[in-house]
């Protein structure tokens, strides 16, 4: 019993870790590159909007920042589902390790 909460501990710890350096990494190339593509994600999805939906809206206005939020709401979901699966690993390998 002990041993499947140490597990779970590790595991949300893994996904939680997982999420918030999915979630920087995507925050930070969107503002470091930003020049070198002519935009941020704010600026494409203003774009996407006009070309899909026929809406002129600014790249500040909320509904480019509500998809902007949802998409990193993706972004972040699956890097917490990869950092989850890393320590499934790193937990297996390790317990493996330490098992008799």
């Amino acid at each position: 019993m002990e041993d499947n909460r140490k597990a779970k501990k590790y595991l949300l710890f893994g996904a939680i870790i997982g999420g918030i350096i999915s979630l920087s990494i995507s925050i930070l190339m969107d503002t470091l590159y930003a020049d070198s593509f002519q935009g941020t994600w704010r600026d494409a999805i203003s774009k996407d909007l006009y070309t899909f939906f026929s809406l002129q809206v600014s790249p500040k206005s909320l509904i480019v920042n509500i998809v902007f939020i949802f998409v990193l709401g993706i972004l972040t979901a699956f890097g917490a589902f990869m950092g989850f699966i890393f320590s499934f690993f790193l937990y297996r390998f390790f317990s493996f390790l330490g098992s008799k």
